[in-house]
């Protein structure tokens, strides 16, 4: 099992994202967007190369997206109204992820197998996301889809418009 860490969207100003591996090495990039139709978000390598295509298909409250690999479509992603009960299933690869995304904890698992287990963690420079990647070869897949579900939860949690999570650098916060 490898870590990743993946800066947490509320803690960055730009649209490029540094994954960093278990020993704080950068290991991949993440930029891209989403909100609009044919929007998409990009894994790439530390050379520039991309391997993970995230496009988004449709807009609305019920965005879908499709998930590409090395240029082929491997599986297709869509929210629901229901996703405050936090489950998505990856059409196509058949994985299923359930948790709490506006928490940043969850899972996906295929079948009975772990695949991937995230959550939060507080360093000194702000709040990343921990990727627990149980198949190294599907790493960039992972990660991409960490970064939409980050994208997603932030989207959907109160607090980060009000600026009441760490590291948001907001100006009333009390210091000791």
């Amino acid at each position: 099992m490898t870590k990743y860490y993946l800066r947490q969207r509320h803690s960055i100003d730009d649209g490029v994202n540094i994954v960093f591996d278990e020993n704080f090495q950068a290991s991949y990039l993440v930029s891209g967007r989403t909100g609009k139709k044919h929007d998409e978000l990009q894994v790439q390598d530390m050379s520039g190369n991309v391997l993970v295509r995230i496009e988004q298909t449709s807009f609305g409250i019920l965005p879908r997206f499709s998930l590409k690999y090395r240029g082929h479509i491997v599986g297709s992603i869509s929210f629901t109204l229901g996703h405050l009960g936090d489950i998505v299933y990856i059409r196509h690869l058949g994985w299923l992820i359930s948790g709490n995304f506006i928490a940043g904890r969850y899972i996906t698992t295929h079948n009975t197998k772990k695949l991937l287990s995230v959550k939060p963690e507080l360093r000194q420079d702000g709040i990343y996301t921990q990727l627990k990647i149980t198949f190294d070869s599907q790493t960039p897949v992972h990660i991409a889809i960490a970064a939409l579900l980050d994208i997603w939860g932030t989207k959907s949690n109160p607090l980060t418009k009000l600026k009441w999570l760490p590291g948001q650098n907001d100006p009333y916060e009390l210091t000791s």
